[in-house]
């Protein structure tokens, strides 16, 4: 069974025509009369924040997230979230670790540097640069705490992508839709930017969570009781000497073409459906440089890891040349409608849980 909440908010999920027309005629006109161009939009506004509590909170406290439409109509789940006492809309990542937050929408700017400026590449091809700043974040109004923050001052494209999403300074997540990223997801081997809010929630309230992402009613739920999480399938996440948790091995087969194992992570702020990042392209693609795509279609899927396993039916497959020791099997948004993802970082595991064991997206 999943759980059902009678009130969980949705907000509308049609794309704001407006928006996007006005972004259009912006790009044109500041790229013909400059020659550097950029765009700044009025920080997004973010719903109001709410919570219920399960059960008198003995099966944990419910978040409702927001689905909102971004680049290319492409889905977004939104959070609100404070930062320094000011509401903030962030577009919650299950696939990356740390809050990132574009430093125009901030109320102050004096924030003193705790980390050095390191880059975020997106699968969209754009990139979110700045330095770490020490601030103070809250959510569903826990007491705030303080965490190391991305603060974005630069946005911009990849070298692979000259003409992406991010050619004007902005792109849905930084500027348009939502003011950054509330990363949420376990650790990555080449990123250790930021701290991981729901981790740093005072009384251990954020230990362990579960995200639903189906768009009819998606939330974040914080320590789910055990009887509300009985039927999830756990796998091992990889833990590091030094108590890092990363995401878990599993492998994914595509047709009789290929099977390959990497490290699986569940991402609701990628657009692909599944996306597979191999630095070493297979025999049937072709080859490219780092960041291309090399093929992308509707295949039959299994991915697995551990005792958990799931089909996909003419799903979309996205194969991406990556660096080298960078490999990964993403998850995206729309492949996780059915897959509710457990984050239980005590026990160092990931639960799953399917509403279907196969899902077909055959036409």
């Amino acid at each position: 069974m999943f759980l059902s909440v009678s009130n969980v908010a949705r907000r509308p999920t049609r794309p704001n025509w407006c928006r996007l027309a006005a972004a259009t005629l912006l790009a044109t006109v500041a790229c013909a009369a400059l020659s550097g161009c950029g765009i700044t939009f009025p920080v997004p506004t973010p719903p109001p924040a709410t919570a219920a509590l399960v059960n008198g909170g003995n099966d944990g406290l419910l978040i409702p997230l927001h689905v909102e439409r971004a680049d290319h109509d492409h889905a977004r789940l939104g959070l609100p979230v404070q930062l320094d006492g000011k509401p903030l809309y962030f577009a919650l990542d299950t696939g990356t670790q740390g809050i990132r937050v574009v430093k125009s929408a901030l109320p102050d700017t004096s924030y003193p540097n705790v980390g050095p400026v390191s880059s975020l590449p997106l699968a969209n091809g754009a990139q979110v640069s700045g330095a770490t700043a020490k601030l103070p974040a809250s959510i569903a109004g826990l007491k705030p705490v303080q965490v190391d923050a991305q603060v974005v001052d630069s946005v911009s494209c990849q070298p692979f992508a000259k003409h992406c999403v991010g050619m004007d300074g902005f792109t849905a997540e930084f500027g348009w839709a939502f003011s950054g990223l509330f990363g949420i997801g376990a650790a990555q081997p080449d990123d250790s930017c930021c701290t991981q809010p729901l981790r740093a929630i005072s009384g251990n309230v954020g230990q362990r969570y579960a995200v639903h992402a189906n768009f009819a009613k998606p939330y974040l739920l914080l320590s789910p009781s055990n009887a509300l999480i009985k039927d999830y399938t756990r796998v091992p996440m990889t833990r590091l000497n030094d108590g890092t948790m990363q995401w878990p091995r599993g492998c994914v087969n595509v047709d009789d073409k290929m099977t390959f194992c990497a490290p699986l992570v569940f991402a609701t702020a990628s657009s692909d459906m599944i996306r597979i990042e191999m630095d070493k392209a297979p025999n049937w693609t072709g080859d490219d440089e780092v960041g291309t795509v090399l093929k992308q279609g509707n295949y039959n899927v299994a991915i697995g890891s551990g005792k958990w396993l799931h089909r996909y039916d003419s799903a979309q497959v996205t194969i991406v040349k990556t660096k080298p020791g960078a490999n990964r099997i993403v998850i995206g948004l729309v492949g996780m409608q059915n897959i509710d993802v457990l984050f239980d970082f005590p026990r160092g595991e990931l639960g799953l849980r399917a509403a279907r064991e196969i899902e077909n997206f055959a036409q």
